[in-house]
């Protein structure tokens, strides 16, 4: 299975990364990027405890595909 996602919650709010196949992050939170995702470095370049945490949010969902 390959991680393809990551939702974060914190400040009664909902937040996401989500994983390209070639290993891309990107960063979505809809109150401040709208519709817009963020470029956030490559799955390769982040550890287990930067995936933990994004933007002051803790980890509360991983979406796994086998695609």
């Amino acid at each position: 299975l390959y991680l393809r996602g990551i939702i974060y919650h914190g400040d009664n709010h909902f937040t996401s990364r989500i994983i390209s196949r070639k290993g891309q992050i990107w960063y979505h939170d809809g109150m401040l990027t709208k519709e817009t995702c963020i470029e956030d470095g490559t799955l390769q370049d982040m550890s287990n405890e930067e995936l933990k945490e994004c933007q002051g949010k803790d980890l509360v969902l991983a979406v796994y595909s086998q695609i």
